[in-house]
Order: structure tokens, then sequence, then C-alpha cells
């Protein structure tokens, strides 16, 4: 099969896949509608949220000065195993990437705080 026919194909499919998923839309049209709907998408959204896992309960009962503390040594962290990565010596090439996903909710959680969501 030629990749013009498969294209479609999968796009029918992902559509179908993300319809499946969103809630049922309510009847009639207009912007009064559609708001609610788009609200009624928000709450559930909010309802499916995954409980934070164990670092992330350890960073949100910090202020933001601990985060700032906590976020100073990830980044040495990641600047060394960067460094190890480059000579060689680093045995676990993950942890490169959780080191920079540590940094991301980290500055999350700080933005959090200061906006005061």
């Amino acid at each position: 099969m030629s990749a013009v026919k498969r294209k479609p194909r999968r796009l029918e499919r992902f559509r179908a896949k993300i319809k499946a998923k969103t809630v049922q839309e309510l009847p009639g049209k207009g912007k009064r509608d559609a708001r609610a709907a788009r609200k009624v998408n928000i709450e559930t959204a909010v309802a499916r949220k995954k409980v934070s896992g164990k670092a992330m309960r350890e960073f949100e009962s910090l202020d933001v000065d601990g985060l700032k503390t906590k976020l100073d040594d990830a980044r040495k962290e990641l600047f060394n195993l960067r460094f190890k990565h480059a000579t060689g010596q680093l045995d676990n090439a993950a942890s490169l990437s959780s080191t920079r996903k540590t940094i991301a909710r980290i500055l999350t959680l700080i933005t959090q705080k200061e906006v005061g969501a």
C-alpha cells in the first residue's frame, strides 16, 4: 500500500480515537453551548489528573526559596552528568532525561506558587 493511501487511514484512526475519548457534545449550537462543553472537558481533565508521585509530593511541600535551592542542585547535577557523558564515564544515560524532567517539574511548581494557582 502506498504512503498516499496510508496517511488518510491513519488520520481516520486518529480522529476516531480522539472522538471516542472526548466528552459527549451538548445539543445545540452557539458560543454558550461551546463554552459549556469546554467547561465539562476541563472538569473531566482535572478529575483524571494523575496523583503526584513521591518526588513531586516532596517538592510540593517546599516553599519557593526551597524549590529554587533544589533547582540549583538539579542543574549542577545535570551539568555533572553531561560532563560524565561527554567523557564516557556515565553508566546510566537515562539519568540525563530524568534530571531534565525533574528540573521541568520544579520550574512548573515555582511558577504555580508564584502565580498562586
